[in-house]
């Protein structure tokens, strides 16, 4: 009978998703009440076992791992309200509800775990609840900047239900406090249960959020980001030192491609959070998106890969520019031929067993809307049973750390040294054959560090979600999301041609006498500049849900422009 009473409370757990939107979608205190439960420490496994399927997969805007299109360095099958700068607030918002439903979990878990008199048994399941509990505030600060901490199971009748918006300094520290218990309660990685959070992965997290909030402070001139900077430092350092994680290299000068895609992304060196999906239980059918078009590569994206002597396009002699449909792919850093396919290259694509060359509306193809083709997650499973594949999604992985420890170190103290390029940046480079980033050939070709620096961020982490996030903590998002979005060059370009022959092949172009109103500066033209805009009073964060607002108007203040 004690297996029917945990199905039924893990059941409970799995429902509160939806949430009761009129309680800041806090379910009320009547989940767990099997007085069996709680009681032994595969209670509490099985209980945080919840956060694992329903929160990790980190929904946002547009779609679970679209997050790019936000931003100017892709663009998908329709136009993003939030990238052009037309979003309108929505009665309710998943990000909002679900970060509830779960914050209420944790609290649950956190209160149970405290308390328990097994307390020093359940410490790592206590300390995943402090863990989840940092994540799903981190998601809602991140969108919405200040809002109601929650951080007891309430009753309905509870005041605390009606909470006022705190300050972000305020949802900071209830962050970072979170996280210090869950680094203080999780088991390293070598001792951890496979696939669980560990405390490496915590501090990887915390290292995430002090960066994001640091450089936030800095640019936005909105306190002190000294400290942030300090901790963001020190942790990505201690993951580092730990040598927990190390770069996947299983596939030689292709493992940058393979990390993401398959077999070769499960329990792969690099990946310390990642929500797992196998083929016939938990699908992905992330290649399918990908294929069909839902996140295209644009020009800003192409135009940011180095040439493979180190110097952006502008500077090298290598770069061969725009005129073949596959030049501006040559003597360029492998990233971008693994992130993006050349023009007539064959490949497994996910609903064909067979190899075929790739061009920009044959072949079923529907990445029309930008003449460049997502290569990065694409499987080479031929048609992923049940409409996905089996492997997994990279929540945070080790590269992130790296590049952590090398901008928290240049905006922390206006420089970086050598020393600190070859423990961070230049592992990356190492890991493509990429000539390593240093001070002299930054000053010798008189680039800027800091550029150079978020360059190697956009390319390594590209088409992953970061982009739109960091634009808005550079507070560059109100000069570059106002910009036209690009794809190809068209005019004068083989692009232009009927007919492009290749390999011996011939492929009508299709692009071929595109009418002027779908070209600028002779670039296939995505979105006008002209239905783009950015209003920095407002754009920086989104708006609460007005539902939420209206049913709790004199203490939950809607975002400044909404």
């Amino acid at each position: 009978m004690k297996i029917i009473k945990i199905a039924s409370i893990i059941l409970t757990l799995a429902i509160v998703a939806p949430g009761c939107k009129k309680y800041l979608d806090l379910q009320p205190q009547s989940e767990i009440t099997d007085p069996t439960f709680w009681q032994t420490t595969n209670d509490f496994r099985l209980a945080a076992n919840w956060f694992y399927q329903n929160t990790l997969d980190d929904p946002h805007y547009d779609g679970t791992n679209n997050n790019d299109n936000m931003s100017d360095i892709a663009f998908g099958t329709e136009i993003n309200t939030i990238s052009s700068g037309t979003y309108v607030a929505p009665e309710q918002d998943g990000n909002w509800d679900g970060s509830y439903s779960a914050i209420r979990n944790a609290n649950k878990l956190i209160q149970e775990g405290t308390g328990s008199s097994i307390k020093n048994d359940i410490k790592p399941f206590l300390g995943e609840g402090y863990f989840y509990r940092a994540y799903n505030y981190f998601r809602l600060f991140r969108m919405f900047g200040g809002v109601p901490i929650i951080n007891n199971v309430l009753k309905p009748t509870d005041t605390a239900v009606y909470s006022a918006r705190v300050s972000r300094d305020i949802v900071l520290d209830s962050i970072l406090n979170d996280l210090n218990n869950a680094i203080a309660n999780l088991p390293v990685k070598s001792s951890a249960e496979k696939g669980r959070i560990c405390k490496e992965a915590a501090q990887a997290f915390k290292a995430r959020i002090c960066l994001f909030e640091g450089t936030w402070r800095k640019f936005h001139a909105s306190g002190s980001s000294d400290a942030l900077l300090d901790m963001a430092i020190t942790e990505s350092k201690n993951v580092i030192t730990s040598m927990a994680y190390s770069l996947y290299k299983g596939k030689g000068d292709a493992s940058y491609r393979y990390l993401f895609i398959d077999q070769t992304s499960q329990d792969n060196p690099e990946s310390i959070i990642a929500k797992k999906y196998r083929t016939n239980i938990n699908v992905n059918g992330w290649a399918y998106g990908v294929s069909w078009g839902n996140l295209n590569p644009a020009k800003a994206a192409a135009d940011m890969y180095l040439c493979n002597d180190g110097l952006p396009i502008d500077n090298s002699p290598l770069f061969k520019g725009y005129d073949s449909c596959r030049s501006e792919f040559r003597n360029r850093d492998p990233r971008m031929t693994q992130s993006l396919i050349i023009p007539a290259t064959k490949v497994i694509r996910p609903q064909y067993d067979t190899y075929r060359p790739q061009w920009p509306g044959v072949d079923n193809n529907r990445n029309v809307n930008s003449g460049y083709m997502l290569y990065k997650f694409i499987s080479e499973m031929p048609t992923p049973g049940d409409g996905g594949g089996a492997f997994d999604w990279n929540i945070l992985r080790y590269a992130e750390v790296l590049l952590t420890y090398a901008e928290a170190q240049y905006e922390r103290n206006g420089s970086i040294s050598d020393a600190d390029l070859d423990l961070s940046i230049n592992v990356l480079r190492d890991r493509v054959n990429m000539p390593h980033l240093t001070n002299a050939l930054v000053a010798g070709n008189g680039l800027d560090m800091r550029n150079e620096i978020r360059r190697e961020r956009s390319v390594e982490l590209a088409f992953e979600g970061f982009r739109w996030d960091d634009l808005r903590r550079w507070a560059t998002a109100e000069t570059v999301l106002p910009k036209s979005v690009l794809s190809i060059k068209v005019t004068g370009t083989e692009w232009a041609k009927q007919v492009i022959t290749l390999d011996g092949a011939s492929y009508n172009s299709y692009f071929y006498n595109a009418p002027a109103s779908q070209l600028e500066n002779g670039y296939k033209l995505l979105q006008p500049g002209s239905q783009r805009t950015f209003d920095v009073k407002k754009n920086y964060l989104l708006p609460i849900p007005t539902k939420q607002v209206a049913l709790n108007p004199d203490k939950l203040k809607q975002n400044p422009g909404w």
